[in-house]
């Protein structure tokens, strides 16, 4: 079996307990019965479960159909490692399980041309990776009114993430939750008079943890929202959250493609204290394999850099 460039034992044995972890997780249904539990990393590595018997020729496929090119696949059984190459002979694989059956998990090596998917939907916004000042989404659209706060103005967002949003708030009307928009596409201009405010009432030490300096807000992007409802007096609260309609979002919202950037409890990871209703669109993708990494927002894009690079 060739020596894989960058990929060494080293760093498949790092990983070997999120195989376990994984293991652990009830994958969720997903085509040809591969769920992809991606763990962004250096070299190209990411962990896969499947949720059916699944022959190694068809995770192989499946692997490369979402642009990772296949060097290695790695399982454990009994203590020891089990591994596959496209590239060698038959006997140099004739230990690793085929077909693989539920719940086994592997850690995958793709080669260095892969592609991050939804490249458009995962940029790194954080208080260390700032956007451009003049960087504006080109197909932003206006909100319908029905999922807006009367009496604030317009909201926009990218024509994708709208589309996205009108679905997630007609799913939660129908389940009996009046959420809307009180605040969407944010210019850098904008920005500049939100964190001043903040700065005038509570100072800068105090606005850092509540409000984005100019061209660190993820509202710039243009797929980002922060929701509401009466419960809360149409206001942002951390006791969103606790209500039903932020119930509802906390289990539903990824389904449509939007994750919490700034969970409970994870301030020193964001920077930002936490926002329930503070929701960015990243695309179904990436919002299953967030959910199935257990990362914040930021970790995750962090790696996902990381590993494109």
């Amino acid at each position: 079996m060739r020596r894989l460039g960058s990929v060494t034992l080293g760093l498949v044995l790092s990983l070997l307990v999120l195989t376990s972890a994984a293991a652990q997780v009830a994958p969720q249904p997903a085509p040809e019965a591969v769920f992809f539990g991606s763990v962004p990393t250096r070299g190209g590595v990411a962990l896969v479960a499947v949720t059916g018997e699944t022959p190694v020729t068809v995770l192989l496929d499946a692997l490369r159909d979402e642009g990772c090119e296949p060097e290695l696949l790695a399982v454990t059984i009994g203590g020891r490692f089990r591994l596959y190459s496209p590239d060698a002979p038959a006997f140099a694989n004739r230990e690793f399980p085929d077909p693989l059956v539920p719940p086994r998990a592997a850690i995958v090596s793709c080669s260095p041309a892969s592609q991050v998917r939804d490249a458009h939907l995962v940029q790194l916004v954080t208080k260390d990776h700032a956007l451009p000042a003049d960087f504006v989404p080109e197909d932003l659209v206006a909100l319908p009114e029905q999922w807006t706060l009367p009496g604030l103005g317009s909201e926009r967002l990218t024509a994708e993430a709208a589309a996205a949003l009108e679905e997630m708030l007609q799913a939660a009307s129908d389940a009996g939750h009046e959420i809307v928009v009180r605040s969407a596409y944010r210019s850098y201009e904008e920005q500049v008079y939100t964190y001043q405010y903040w700065v005038d009432i509570l100072g800068a030490t105090e606005a850092d943890r509540r409000s984005a300096r100019p061209g660190h807000s993820e509202h710039q992007l243009g797929t980002v929202v922060d929701l509401t409802n009466a419960e809360v007096g149409w206001d942002l609260l951390p006791e969103f959250g606790d209500t039903p309609g932020g119930q509802w979002l906390k289990e539903h919202a990824a389904e449509y493609g939007f994750v919490e950037s700034y969970p409970e409890g994870a301030e020193a990871i964001t920077g930002y204290l936490y926002e329930p209703w503070h929701l960015r669109y990243v695309g179904t993708y990436h919002a299953s394999l967030l959910e199935f990494t257990g990362l914040t927002l930021t970790e995750y894009l962090g790696q996902l850099q990381s590993s494109s690079n």
